[in-house]
C-alpha cells in the first residue's frame, strides 16, 4: 500500500527512515558476504577488492557537498560504460554499475562510491528522456528511485565519517529531491541513527521559506532579534525547566521568541496577550485567571506552563511537531480539516492560511539562529538568570506596600508581577503567589503579617453613578480631579460614563515612604490616633456650617477634601475630616 510523502518520510528525516532501510540491507551485504544480486563475493578480510569500473579523471564531486577527503589507489582501473547502437548505455550496464556502487558503500570505499554514483545519476538521466515500452520505463524508474536512496545513504555516510555538523547540508542534498516520490508504508527504519521528532520534524527542514527568514533576522530583523536574544539570556532557565518538566523539547522556547520577543506587555490585535500570546478562551481553558484585577496570560511562568500542557496536548493529537506549531497558529480544528481534506498530513504540502504557512519556517530560522546566535554575527550578553521569590497573599494588597515590606524599590516588585493590572494582589483570594526579589521572601511575609488586612490598601475601587462627574468623585473622597485622571490614565476628565470603574487613591497611612509620598502630592495625612469622619452636603451647606457640624475647622475642611481655591460645594457631596480617635 503507498500514500503521500508525509512526516515519516521527508527530505528533511529521510536518512532516518529510507537511510536506515538501505544501511539494513548494506549491513546484510557485507556480513554475509554476498553482492545484491546473491552471488559469492571474492572479497576476504585484508584484501583489497577489485573495482572494475570507475570514471577516468573523475575526482570531483557536486561543491554542494563536503566531501571528505579519502586516498585512492593509483592503479584503479579505467572504465569506459557501453553504449548500444542509440548512443545510450544499456539498462542492464547501470544496474551492474547500481550493484558496484552499493557493494562500496558497504565496504566503507566512500570516495570511490561518490564516482561511481555520479556517473550512474548521470546515464540514468540520460535514459529517461528516450522513448520505450511501458516494462522498460518501470524497471529504469526502479532504478532511478533506488539510485536517490542510494545517494542519501552515501550522503549520510559522508557526514558522518567526517564532521557531524555538517550533516545537514550534506543530507539535504540528495534528500531533497525525494519529496515526490511515494514509498511504501513498510520502508520503515531496521537499525541505525533514530533521530528525535522534534529534529526531524523541523530543526532538519532547510528550505527557501526558512532561508528567507533566515536573511530577515539578520539583516532588516537584526535588532529585534538582538533584543528577542538579550531577553532570552534572563528567562531561558526558568521557560526551559518548564518546557523539560514537561518532557518537551526545550527549543520550544523559541516559540515565545516569535511569538511576542519574550515580552509580558505583548498584545496582538487580535486580542492575544502576554509571552505565548494566548487568546482570552484558550488561556482560561488551561486556568489562566482574567479578571479587573489580575490577567495571568501577561505571568511568564504561569503562561509557560500553561503552553507547555497545550503545545502537549497538540502533539498528542497530531504527532508531529510542524504541525503542532500550525495549529499553535491557526487553531487545531483549521489544521485537523486540512488533513481530511488533503488525505495526509504533510505541513509542506497544505494550503494553509499565509500567516500559519510562514510562521513554520519563521520558527525554524529562529531557534537555527538562537541556537547559535555567533555564528549569525549575534553577540549576547550574559545575564543573571530570572529569579524570584513568592509570597502566598490573602486578599488586595497594595504592591507599593510588599515592596516596602521587602526593603526594595516599587519598580521591582511590580516588574515580577506584570500579570496584576492594578498593582494589587486581587481580592478574595487566599494565597495569590505574589512575586518578590530572590531572598527576600521570608522577610516580607513576616511584616505583612503585622498589618492587618484593611490596612493593606491604599485605594479602593468606584462605581460611577449617573449624574457624577470626577470632580464630584474627587471631593467625595478627599482627592483631586488630576489625581483621578492620573491613576485611571484619562486623557479627557469629561469622558467618564455610568459603570465606569474608577480607582481611588486614598490617604496613605500604612508607612513612612507612603506617607512621604502621599504628602509632596498634596494630601493630608492625619496624626497618628486619628479617625476619618464623613458628612453628606444638604441644600443650604455651607463650607463653614460644615466644618461646624464636624468639629473641625474650615482650613482643616479644606485641606483634607482639597478644596483650596473654591467655596463651591453641591447637595450630595460628600466632605471627609479627621478627630481624635475617641
Amino acid at each position: 500500500m503507498f500514500q503521500p510523502l508525509s512526516r515519516r518520510v521527508q527530505a528533511v528525516q529521510a536518512y532516518s527512515t529510507l537511510g536506515a532501510a538501505l544501511g539494513f540491507i548494506i549491513l546484510s551485504l557485507a556480513l554475509t558476504g554476498c553482492s545484491p544480486h546473491g552471488q559469492s563475493s571474492t572479497i576476504e578480510t585484508g584484501e583489497t577488492p577489485p573495482h572494475p569500473l570507475a570514471v577516468a579523471g573523475s575526482t570531483s564531486v557536486s561543491d554542494s557537498l563536503a566531501i571528505v577527503a579519502m586516498d585512492l589507489p593509483d592503479d584503479i582501473p579505467v572504465f569506459d560504460l557501453p553504449l548500444t547502437p542509440d548512443g545510450l548505455p544499456a539498462l542492464e550496464d547501470l544496474e551492474s554499475l547500481y550493484s558496484q556502487t552499493l557493494q562500496l558503500v558497504a565496504e566503507q570505499s566512500l570516495g570511490l562510491a561518490q564516482d561511481h554514483l555520479f556517473l550512474l545519476q548521470e546515464n540514468v538521466a540520460l535514459l529517461s528522456d528516450s522513448p520505450a515500452d511501458s516494462l522498460y520505463n518501470g524497471h529504469l524508474r526502479g532504478l532511478s528511485r533506488r539510485t536517490l536512496l542510494l545517494g542519501g545513504l552515501l550522503a549520510e555516510q559522508r557526514a558522518f565519517a567526517g564532521h557531524p555538523l555538517e550533516a545537514d547540508s550534506l543530507l539535504a542534498v540528495e534528500y531533497g529531491r525525494l519529496e515526490n516520490f511515494a514509498f511504501p508504508d513498510s520502508l520503515v527504519p531496521a537499525t541505525g541513527l533514530t533521530l528525535p521528532a522534534f529534529t526531524a520534524d523541523l530543526l532538519k527542514v532547510d528550505n527557501r521559506a526558512v532561508q528567507k527568514w533566515e536573511t530577515y533576522f539578520t539583516g532588516r530583523g537584526r535588532r529585534s532579534f538582538q533584543t528577542w536574544l538579550d531577553r532570552k539570556a534572563e528567562v531561558d532557565s526558568l521557560v526551559t525547566a518548564i518546557l523539560m518538566e514537561e518532557n518537551l523539547p526545550p527549543e520550544l522556547i523559541f516559540l515565545a521568541v516569535i511569538e511576542s520577543g519574550l515580552s509580558t506587555r505583548a498584545v496582538s490585535s487580535a486580542g492575544a496577550v502576554g509571552p505565548w500570546q494566548f487568546m482570552s478562551g484558550t488561556g482560561k481553558s488551561y486556568g489562566l485567571n482574567q479578571t479587573w484585577w489580575v490577567d495571568e496570560r501577561r505571568d511568564l511562568e504561569m503562561s509557560t506552563r500553561a503552553a507547555a500542557k497545550h503545545l502537549k496536548r497538540l502533539y498528542d493529537q497530531f504527532e508531529d511537531w510542524a504541525l503542532v506549531l500550525a495549529a499553535y497558529n491557526s487553531g487545531e480544528g483549521r489544521v485537523a480539516r486540512k488533513i481530511r481534506q488533503h488525505g495526509h498530513d504533510n505541513f509542506w504540502s497544505m494550503r494553509l492560511p499565509s500567516q500559519t504557512t510562514a510562521y513554520v519556517p519563521k520558527y525554524i530560522a529562529a531557534a537555527r539562529l538562537g541556537q547559535n546566535p555567533e555564528a549569525y554575527g549575534f553577540q549576547v550578553t550574559p545575564r543573571s538568570p530570572l529569579a524570584y521569590d513568592v509570597v502566598p497573599v490573602n486578599d488586595a494588597t497594595d504592591l507599593e506596600l510588599i515592596a516596602s515590606c521587602a526593603g526594595v524599590p516599587a519598580r521591582q516588585v511590580l516588574a515580577l508581577n506584570p500579570a496584576l493590572l492594578r498593582g494589587a494582589s486581587p481580592p478574595k483570594m487566599k494565597n495569590y503567589p505574589v512575586k518578590v526579589p530572590v531572598g527576600t521572601g521570608a522577610k516580607t511575609l513576616a511584616a505583612l503579617k503585622r498589618i492587618p488586612k484593611d490596612k493593606r490598601l491604599t485605594w479602593r475601587r468606584h462605581k460611577v453613578q449617573r449624574g457624577e462627574s470626577l470632580g464630584v468623585i474627587a471631593r467625595s473622597y478627599g482627592t483631586s480631579v488630576n489625581d483621578l485622571a492620573k491613576l485611571n490614565r484619562l486623557s479627557d476628565v469629561h469622558l467618564i460614563r455610568p459603570g465606569d470603574q474608577l480607582l481611588i487613591p486614598m490617604p496613605a497611612e500604612l508607612a513612612d515612604s507612603a506617607r512621604a509620598r502621599a504628602q509632596e502630592k498634596g494630601h493630608y495625612v492625619p496624626p497618628a490616633g486619628y479617625v476619618r469622619v464623613s458628612y453628606k452636603v444638604k441644600s443650604g451647606d455651607s463650607l463653614g456650617k460644615v466644618a461646624q457640624k464636624l468639629g473641625v475647622s474650615l482650613t482643616h475642611l479644606r485641606k483634607v477634601n482639597n478644596l483650596h481655591k473654591t467655596n463651591l460645594i453641591h447637595p450630595g457631596d460628600r466632605l471627609y475630616a479627621y478627630r481624635p480617635q475617641g
